[in-house]
């Protein structure tokens, strides 16, 4: 397709689920999420004048792998805990009852390392709380840990440590958001033709989600959001003017604060397609 053919092309309905914003490390904290959870589609979205709601209510999972760094944030689930692992602090002393909710949990360990200075210190000077997995096999059977728990098993092996003889080294990691853009039942936003799944949507679990509810978003919002952008297409979509304000608006916010040479000029289209270059985009890039 020629560059100059995009101008004719409008999107008459779009599903926006571009996922969180853990890669922004709220805190400084480390996350169990992927590298693209920038939280680009928020930002997007509210640019485009749709509200946001609940973005001070951030989850963190208490029991994420700090050491090896290698595996910084990784999350050790709750089944370790609930297997007979206790959480026990530099000196050996068990600091919650692991059954406790996860906010209570990560908490107690941030507590721990910041305020009681009883964490386990790393090589390169992190803190963390020894999870105690060789607790799980003297509760029950030898080789229990590899066979309830592989995954991470063979994970640690990869660093020449055994997690059924050794403890595990955790720190709450930023695994959860709540707040994001507002979105309505069927998936929509304010916005017409923007429907939103995953966690670009918020508030679908209020100020503090449940566990074992995350696929509610993407799952569920997906196929609701879907459904919802097709019939929006067959029925109520009417064609607009195609125009380039947008662009404008956040060329005229941005002047001044990047490099001017790596800002595209909307004002003239022909300059505009030959910016649209793969030269251009990898400069930019």
């Amino acid at each position: 397709m020629e560059t100059q053919e995009y101008f004719a092309v409008e999107a008459k309905a779009v599903v926006m689920a571009t996922g969180g914003c853990g890669r922004l490390h709220i805190q400084g904290f480390m996350t169990t999420n992927h590298h693209g959870a920038t939280g680009d589609g928020i930002v997007m979205g509210y640019r485009a004048g749709a509200p946001v709601v609940f973005l001070h209510t951030v989850q963190y999972h208490p029991t994420g792998i700090v050491f090896p760094e290698q595996a910084e944030g990784i999350l050790i689930t709750e089944k370790l805990r609930g297997s007979g692992a206790n959480l026990v602090n530099f000196d050996g002393e068990q600091l919650v009852n692991e059954r406790e909710p996860r906010d209570v949990e990560a908490a107690s360990i941030i507590k721990e390392c910041v305020v009681e200075n009883k964490g386990v210190p790393t090589p390169t000077g992190k803190l963390g709380i020894r999870l105690d997995s060789p607790m799980i096999e003297m509760l029950a059977d030898e080789g229990t840990v590899q066979k309830e728990s592989p995954g991470k098993y063979i994970l640690y092996k990869r660093f020449g440590i055994d997690i059924s003889k050794e403890p595990m080294l955790i720190y709450p990691t930023l695994h959860y958001q709540n707040g994001s853009l507002e979105l309505q039942a069927d998936g929509r936003t304010c916005l017409p033709g923007l429907f939103i799944a995953g966690k670009v949507g918020g508030g679908i679990h209020g100020a503090n989600r449940l566990m074992g509810s995350s696929l509610l978003d993407i799952v569920v919002y997906g196929r609701i959001s879907g459904a919802s952008s097709a019939e929006y297409i067959a029925g109520e979509h009417t064609d607009g003017a195609l125009h380039l304000d947008h662009a404008r608006s956040y060329s005229s916010e941005i002047d001044g604060r990047v490099a001017p040479a790596l800002i595209p000029d909307y004002t003239d289209p022909e300059l505009w397609e030959r910016q649209l270059t793969t030269s251009y985009v990898g400069n930019v890039r």
